[in-house]
């Protein structure tokens, strides 16, 4: 890990843009023996502001790397948000529109190991929004701007939109990550972002075939590749995750004792990744370090408030193999 901080002091200096195109309210309620159909008592809670990008950008504020979190916002609600983001320390320029903004709810509870998700749909968009948001970028990107693109298309944009965006800012000498799944990543692979993460089930939605095995994740990088990608990312869960580049694939996992939450870890270790091309590490070092933040966010509640102390020891631990 010191190796990596003197890599992230030295870094050259390079703009960071999380795009949230569906933004969130995370709140998060701990229910001692929850049951469903019965009246309950929450014994603490959470609310973070949440979306894919915008908890990219805090896990990487644990390593001091700022960033500005932008996309599209329903304006009711979102005092709250970016009062939230401020208090977290990030920069922030969203597209206002009309309409509520979106909660979700996770249920954790001491009677099971399985949390109870509660998803909002949120807003529908005016697509013509997603022009004038396409327009705020522009100005949010200097030809030197890692973007992050990640989370679901929200309800009346289309499943390109992540496409067009990728183009938009890549045309300008930006680079881009993408975070996504079914329709949405299929188009937005056209756009030949520099960094995917996609899990086992968004490889399928994809490429047609799950990755079950070894075999199957090589033929899976294989064709990302041959699509124009050149940092793959796939992500297994508690099996830990694939980190490949076209010369190598590298296989990193870690074992966590008592997990508290599993919201964020995805985006963690997109974070992860992310640093691993800021700061010029090599294959093994950026799947060590993904797999790291990945499972640090599982220990603390709330997404992607991981602490650097865990990222440390969690790094120590980090087993990592090369595959054939």
């Amino acid at each position: 890990m010191t190796e990596i901080l003197k890599r992230i002091e030295g870094m050259e200096k390079q703009r960071v843009v999380t795009v949230t195109l569906n933004p969130v309210l995370d709140r998060a309620l701990w229910i001692r023996g929850f049951r469903i159909g019965k009246t309950v008592q929450v014994e603490k809670s959470s609310t973070v502001a949440g979306g894919k990008g915008v908890n990219v950008s805090r896990a990487l504020l644990v390593f001091g790397i700022k960033s500005t979190a932008t996309g599209i916002m329903a304006r009711e609600e979102s005092t709250s948000y970016t009062g939230l983001l401020e208090s977290d320390g990030i920069d922030h320029d969203f597209h206002r529109v009309d309409g509520r903004l979106r909660t979700n709810i996770t249920v954790l509870s001491d009677s099971n190991d399985e949390e109870t998700h509660i998803r909002d749909r949120g807003p529908r968009i005016d697509p013509h929004e997603l022009e004038r948001f396409e327009k705020k970028l522009s100005h949010l990107v200097d030809g030197h701007t890692f973007v992050v693109f990640a989370g679901s298309i929200p309800d009346g944009l289309p499943d390109a939109s992540y496409r067009r965006l990728i183009h938009s800012v890549q045309k300008e000498g930006n680079r881009s990550a993408l975070d996504t799944s079914a329709q949405p990543l299929k188009e937005g692979l056209e756009a030949t972002p520099v960094l995917i993460k996609p899990n086992e089930e968004e490889t399928r939605d994809a490429l047609g075939f799950f990755p079950s095995t070894e075999k199957d994740i090589r033929d899976a990088v294989r064709a990302f590749f041959e699509m124009g990608i050149s940092r793959c990312m796939i992500s297994c869960g508690k099996r830990g995750l694939y980190f490949c580049t076209p010369q190598e694939c590298i296989r990193a996992r870690v074992t966590v004792e008592n997990p508290v939450n599993s919201v964020g870890s995805g985006d963690a270790a997109l974070a992860g990744g992310l640093i691993g091309i800021l700061c010029g590490l090599d294959a093994e070092t950026s799947a060590r370090l993904a797999c790291a933040m990945g499972a640090a966010n599982t220990l603390v509640s709330g997404a992607c408030v991981l602490k650097k102390d865990d990222v440390g020891e969690l790094y120590s631990r980090t087993e990592v193999t090369r595959l054939a």
